[in-house]
């Protein structure tokens, strides 16, 4: 795909969401209000429409097969409208069976997740591995992320001693979901509980090496996230802006005010900063053997940066920033979320540090 047409799809995707997703809607739907709960599920249809579940999934199997560096402007988009579009899973639970799926998986899964029919949710790496030595399979998996509008799981699994995945339907026999609410009400996740479960051999993803697949995933989560942290602070700080020059005290813009000033300087430096930072580590080639180490130690810079931008948004704002009908904290709890998600700021410069030891 060119520039112009990448700029062009980019262009569609935000103008979707500024049409269909204002912030006051998802205002709206934090609070829980039914009409913008319905307007959620004209969002999600509207989504599917455009083909965003196709996206990096490869032409062979109706996709688009889009790069992480374009997928990066997408999930800016996403951030910034603090959209509750379950994308991220959905996009690594095809990325694994297009990396370490067997032919007949991908001819299998591919088509469906692309065309829509089918919602993907993956193992967060934090969680412990399910085993199964048998042909069926007990055991709770934690975390799963928008899990519980998906109705296929990818469980991070081990059989036989060999680590890998293992395909599960939603609506297999001795399957419960519990849905579980998340601090950014634009997101959820859920619990699955497995009780004598069938499983058959071909539910199996088993590549030869998992870790480099584990590895895989895990970059393709950092730029995401990062991303989408970065999307919500750049909204949060833009909106506060537009607030100062109208806010008035003491006869004043209080825009004017020299230290609202410096801290507003402070923020766009630090974004305009970590923007760079997220072109560059979302343009590294696949096989760029620094490509993990430069990804996970962006995404724990860039979704510092954010969280703390976005807090600091709700100090700006004064009063009514802390009010739950005001914007101002949606945009924290994305950007707080983004940083836990796929392991926390700390646990990502543990592996940073290990990387380094290895090279």
């Amino acid at each position: 795909m060119s520039d112009a047409d990448l700029d062009l799809l980019s262009e569609s995707f935000a103008d979707l969401l500024r049409a269909e997703w204002p912030i006051e809607r998802a205002v709206a739907f934090a609070s829980g209000d039914p009409a913008a709960i319905s307007t959620n599920e004209g969002l999600q249809r509207s989504v599917i429409e455009l083909g965003w579940p196709a996206l990096t999934i490869a032409e062979e199997h109706g996709g688009l097969g889009l790069s992480r560096a374009a997928m990066a402007r997408l999930y800016l988009a996403l951030g910034a409208a603090v959209a509750p579009v379950p994308m991220l899973d959905t996009t690594l639970a095809a990325a694994l069976i297009g990396d370490a799926g067997t032919p007949a998986q991908r001819e299998r899964w591919l088509p469906l997740i692309a065309s829509g029919s089918v919602r993907a949710s993956i193992s967060q790496p934090a969680m412990p591995a399910l085993r199964c030595d048998g042909a069926r399979m007990s055991g709770h998996a934690r975390g799963l992320l928008d899990g519980g509008a998906a109705n296929l799981f990818l469980l991070a699994a081990e059989r036989r001693g060999r680590r890998g995945w293992v395909a599960i339907e939603a609506s297999a026999a001795g399957v419960l979901v519990v849905p579980r609410r998340l601090v950014d009400p634009s997101r959820s996740a859920a619990e699955v509980v497995l009780d004598e479960v069938a499983v058959e051999d071909d539910a199996w993803i088993l590549p030869p090496d998992p870790g480099r697949v584990a590895d895989h995933l895990l970059r393709h989560a950092a730029i995401a996230l990062a991303a989408d942290a970065l999307g919500a602070a750049e909204s949060a700080l833009a909106s506060v802006i537009d607030y100062l020059k109208t806010r008035q005290q003491f006869g004043k813009v209080i825009g004017s005010f020299q230290a609202l000033k410096h801290r507003l300087a402070d923020h766009s430096t630090a974004l305009v900063g970590a923007r760079e930072l997220l072109a560059y580590v979302a343009a590294m080639d696949d096989e760029d053997h620094h490509g993990l180490l430069n990804a996970i130690s962006a995404k724990a810079q860039i979704a510092r940066v954010a969280a703390d931008v976005t807090r600091d948004c709700i100090q700006l704002f004064g009063g009514i920033g802390f009010t739950a009908e005001h914007p101002a904290h949606l945009y924290l709890k994305r950007a707080k979320l983004d940083e836990a998600l796929f392991e926390t700021g700390a646990g990502l410069l543990d592996r940073v540090a290990d990387l380094l030891e290895a090279a």
